[in-house]
């Protein structure tokens, strides 16, 4: 029982490491911890060819132990957020789409690049900004979201997702509920978003709605608070259960996904701290817990986790559930 435990928790957390190929700290939590995926960074990307060879390194160690692949994702927006520019196809930013591309012209580029994703080793694509530009003082959003309007962000947005889905890759529609309307970068720490349900649904969660209904593949959070849903000012979307359950699941209907942002952002790291924000999340309703830099923060969230879950604290179905939407996203 316990081992068939630590299988199914390790499958719910996505984690990084810092080198060009599989190193020490990597192998440890794909053979030990028995991690379910892997995110890149810049730091492990030199060649399209060495990138290639570290997908097919992690696919090999992870088969020692596993009879289910890896998640690989990167973040390969387009623009300032590209984790791969050298020998591949350079997309723009998101809004330079909007200001000088056709949404034809989104998808097509897209779709051509997300594809070069997949022939070297990609499988899910933590892409595409679904945030409504719409706070001029934002300093983490701007040029990565398609614009200003939801009609617009709706219109380019959802074209970037048949993109990546007929690339055969996952498609990642993020930062829900909404990033947009901040001032604050939740890397730094915590923002909030203040309007009340009406003008939430109207414009912050619009763009998601329609991307539900797409069929998007999985939806990241964001760490910024939502006092319309979330009564706790203190508890951010990624640990809201009244965000990711009652308003995701429940009012819009989503059955796919949930992957939660790093949880090493000051938002959560700073707060609750990383082993409680994985706990937190999951009983939120996430199904991949994303902790992308140190080895050590990454142990200590997986058994804090197990150890929740052996002392009942998260309920045995919540993990079922999570792995079973992390194993149909895989298949």
């Amino acid at each position: 029982m316990e081992q068939g435990l630590r299988e199914k928790v390790g499958q719910l957390f996505m984690v990084g490491f810092d080198a060009l190929e599989a190193n020490d700290s990597i192998k440890r939590l794909i053979r030990e911890k028995k991690v379910g995926g892997v995110i890149l960074f810049r730091r492990n990307v030199h060649t399209p060819e060495q990138l290639s060879a570290l997908c097919r390194e992690l696919q090999d160690i992870n088969a020692e132990v596993s009879d289910e692949p890896l998640l690989i994702a990167l973040d390969q927006e387009g623009g300032m957020v590209m984790r791969i520019e050298q020998g591949v196809t350079p997309i723009p930013a998101a809004m330079a789409f909007q200001e000088a591309g056709s949404v034809q012209a989104c998808e097509q580029l897209t779709h051509v690049s997300a594809d070069e994703m997949r022939q070297i080793g990609i499988n899910m694509l933590l892409a595409p900004v679904l945030d409504v530009n719409n706070n001029r003082l934002n300093p983490v959003i701007g040029v990565r979201s398609y614009g200003e309007e939801p009609a617009t962000v709706i219109e380019y947005g959802l074209a970037a997702v048949r993109g990546v889905k007929s690339a055969g890759i996952a498609a990642t529609a993020k930062h829900f509920p909404g990033h947009g309307d901040t001032a604050i970068d939740s890397h730094y720490a915590m923002a909030l978003v203040p309007h009340d349900k009406e003008r939430l649904r109207a414009v912050e969660l619009a763009p998601f709605r329609e991307a539900i209904a797409q069929g998007v593949d999985a939806i990241m959070t964001a760490h910024v608070v939502f006092p319309a849903f979330e009564a706790d000012t203190s508890v951010p979307a990624t640990l809201s259960k009244a965000v990711l359950t009652d308003l995701l699941r429940g009012e819009m209907g989503y059955q796919g996904t949930v992957i939660s942002d790093c949880l090493e952002m000051a938002a959560i790291s700073e707060g609750v701290g990383i082993p409680q924000g994985a706990i937190s999340t999951l009983l939120a309703g996430t199904d991949i817990v994303l902790i992308s830099h140190r080895e050590a923060q990454q142990h200590a969230a997986i058994d804090a986790v197990l150890e929740a879950v052996e002392q009942g604290r998260i309920p045995l179905a919540r993990i079922d559930e999570a792995a079973r939407r992390v194993h149909e996203l895989k298949k």
